[in-house]
């Protein structure tokens, strides 16, 4: 079963998810613990702020810059809990905010001063706040900068994100699961795989980052952050491309459809460069496909469909 794709509903499912972060973390401590009475009087702040957070918008602004500011004088595991619960209310705002952002007002704002600098450049809380003037708007848009978000434009909308780049500064401090999600969070936020149903990536970086949460779920079966790696594998990404980035070009009359010359040679790229002995379906699956391509002059054949539907049911989440 193939999976709809679409940037703001794809990225907002992954991160709306509220998921309760007191589950027991049993992966390898990376770092030595801190004295127990600093580490505890932190990690008691924080909490503090943290439960101020669900209701007060300032609080949530301290939490996040004291967790930037003391993480390191925390242990491993209360580090990766006080970066999840951080993360969580986060989502939370989110969705708050995205839907204060999504008003005609708003919308219009942005699209005018977006505009004026070019579509093409990457839109800057610096330069927004410096020539917007409506108060409402420029409210929202200080509100979103404190709380750690990023603008994203995307099929005529612009919308809030988490900015993970910042998350990688708690990386040295919390758990190898967290990690590795953190590195996975921080690719999308950075650049998103698709926009307006096309990719913005290459197909050698969306290769590697299917593969990367693929890899993750494999090695972390049990960390808090697996279903929500698990609900941002595309695997129809992988195989069939997205709506304006296809796999294989349209039909023809004769109602045959060949593989995409860049996509086989990141195909072939990648099975070349496999670590001997690595275990992953996805790539296994790549190969089988390539062989059979070889065999069908680069059409897209039936017994193909058939093996790509076998392992997207494999990863569904349906």
């Amino acid at each position: 079963m193939r999976k709809k794709s679409s940037v703001k509903i794809g990225f907002l499912a992954m991160t709306i998810s509220f998921t309760t972060i007191c589950a027991t973390l049993t992966t390898p401590q990376i770092t030595l613990a801190a004295p127990v009475s600093a580490s505890k009087a932190v990690y008691h702040q924080f909490q503090i702020y943290w439960k101020n957070a669900a209701k007060s918008t300032s609080s949530l602004i301290q939490a996040r810059k004291y967790l930037l500011n003391h993480i390191d004088e925390v242990s491993p595991w209360q580090a990766t809990l006080m970066t999840l619960q951080l993360e969580n209310l986060q989502k939370i705002r989110l969705a708050d905010l995205d839907q204060k952002m999504y008003t005609e007002r708003f919308q219009k704002v942005l699209e005018e001063a977006h505009s004026n600098i070019g579509y093409e450049q990457k839109l800057t809380y610096s330069y927004l706040l410096k020539v917007i003037k409506d108060p409402a708007v420029r409210k929202l848009l200080q509100e979103a900068a404190d709380l750690g978000f990023k603008l994203e434009t995307s099929e005529g909308l612009y919308y809030p994100i988490i900015n993970y780049e910042v998350y990688k500064k708690f990386q040295p401090y919390v758990k190898p699961d967290i990690v590795a999600y953190i590195d996975i969070m921080a690719a999308e936020s950075n650049q998103p795989t698709t926009s307006d149903a096309a990719f913005m990536i290459t197909w050698d970086e969306l290769i590697r980052r299917t593969l990367e949460k693929e890899a993750f779920l494999n090695n972390f079966p049990n960390s808090n952050r697996t279903s929500a790696v698990d609900s941002s594998l595309y695997v129809s990404y992988l195989f069939y491309g997205s709506d304006n980035s296809p796999t294989y070009d349209w039909y023809t009359e004769e109602e045959i459809r060949t593989v995409d010359p860049e996509v086989k040679k990141a195909y072939e790229k990648v099975v070349a460069n496999r670590e001997p002995n690595s275990k992953s379906i996805l790539l296994d699956t790549v190969e089988k496909i390539l062989h059979l391509l070889d065999q069908s002059n680069d059409e897209l054949t039936p017994e193909i469909k058939e093996i790509i539907e076998y392992v997207e049911n494999i990863f569904s989440n349906d």
